[in-house]
């Protein structure tokens, strides 16, 4: 027998693997697309936890000194345009 010949008994298995190759990489992509959406989903949860916090630190602290500070800055511009 030649080297020709033992490729017909290799064919099968040659097959098999084509369907499991096709298989795992079907079952990786999706779990690509699973983890790519969570990840995307924890930015956006993220975003809004530090958005959230900023806000509040700003309503809470600082809202008051800085609209002062621009109803004063109004008001002068208002005074040199009359």
């Amino acid at each position: 027998m030649n080297f020709v010949n033992y490729l017909h008994f290799v064919e099968p298995m040659q097959e098999q693997f084509t369907k499991v190759y096709s298989t795992m990489s079907a079952i990786i992509a999706v779990i690509l697309i699973l983890w790519l959406l969570n990840f995307i989903a924890g930015l956006i949860q993220r975003t809004y936890v530090i958005g959230k916090a900023f806000g509040g630190f700003y309503r809470n602290y600082l809202h008051g000194y800085i609209k002062g500070l621009f109803v004063k800055i109004s008001s002068l511009s208002k005074e040199t345009k009359a």
